[in-house]
């Protein structure tokens, strides 16, 4: 059984697990160096490389792109296959940065979502990051919530974050889970704010280099604490939070993507934040960083 403390941190309550630390088991990319044909393999919901150099609103029906927050990139991780990237610049006093959101009907048990990002050497704090939805019933674009505990039939959602804790960590802040669900708890000001899964040590990413980062939420059966969140980096388990009532009904699938970077005054201090993203690959298993080219 995996130990969880219960901390209360501020407004906003912090879950701690113990991380499993170790090998993932072999992922769908392997049988596809170069992440070549990996989108035709039935377990993929999408796959997103930003070669095309414009946005697929097949793909990404719903995007935000204020004072041209979104734009594409040469610079590509070093297991890229591709040239491009997108390139997310978010500036004070001009826009929040931007995203690209993605819903899958009818939804499923179970979504990975693996894709490679870079903060850049001057990057700020990231006040919100990349999501997993689980929305009924779904919307084509992203809804709102915060300060507010959904019910366990309409909603959860959890965020793969940088967090800063206060600047406890360096810029742009320690990797954790930042999570609404029906059970989740109060805050001290009497409102619901995210709960946030932190593995111990905590797991901060240094500015300047591309990772392969892969979350993963798994619906709970009915009635049960059987859900499961975890997440890896460059192909390592970091964190992995188990025993989680996500849902009380099978109605409430996981059916959306939200690949953002979220900027505000609140903790952000410097002017301009850049960050990339390249190689997006959701699936209903286990996707793994790229596969080297043979």
């Amino acid at each position: 059984m995996r130990h969880v403390a219960l901390v209360l941190v501020g407004c906003c309550v912090t879950l701690t697990a113990w991380p499993l630390h170790g090998a993932a088991p072999a992922g769908i990319a392997e049988k596809y160096p170069g992440d070549r044909g990996i989108g035709k393999d039935p377990r993929v919901l999408l796959h997103e490389t930003f070669e095309a150099g414009t946005f697929d609103k097949q793909k990404w029906p719903s995007i935000s792109n204020k004072a041209e927050a979104l734009s594409f990139s040469d610079d590509v991780p070093p297991a890229s296959a591709g040239k491009k990237s997108l390139l997310v610049t978010a500036k004070l006093g001009e826009n929040t940065g931007g995203h690209l959101f993605r819903r899958f009907r009818p939804g499923v048990e179970t979504m990975y979502a693996r894709f490679y990002v870079k903060f850049a050497p001057d990057c700020d704090y990231i006040h919100h990051f990349v999501h997993i939805v689980a929305q009924n019933p779904p919307t084509p674009w992203p809804t709102g919530g915060a300060g507010l505990c959904p019910k366990g039939d309409k909603k959860f959602s959890t965020g793969l974050e940088p967090a800063g804790k206060w600047k406890k960590f360096p810029p742009p802040g320690a990797w954790n889970f930042y999570t609404y669900w029906h059970k989740m708890k109060r805050a001290r000001d009497g409102k619901y704010w995210g709960n946030s899964f932190m593995p111990e040590p905590p797991v901060v990413p240094q500015r300047g280099r591309w990772y392969a980062m892969e979350m993963m939420v798994q619906a709970n059966t009915v009635g049960k604490d059987d859900g499961r969140q975890a997440f890896w980096v460059d192909g390592k388990r970091i964190g992995d939070f188990s025993r989680i009532e996500w849902r009380t009904t099978a109605d409430l699938k996981v059916n959306a993507f939200w690949l953002m970077s979220y900027v505000t005054d609140r903790w952000t201090k410097h002017k301009t934040n850049r960050v990339w993203f390249d190689d997006v690959v959701v699936a209903t298993e286990y996707v793994g960083p790229i596969a080297p080219s043979r």
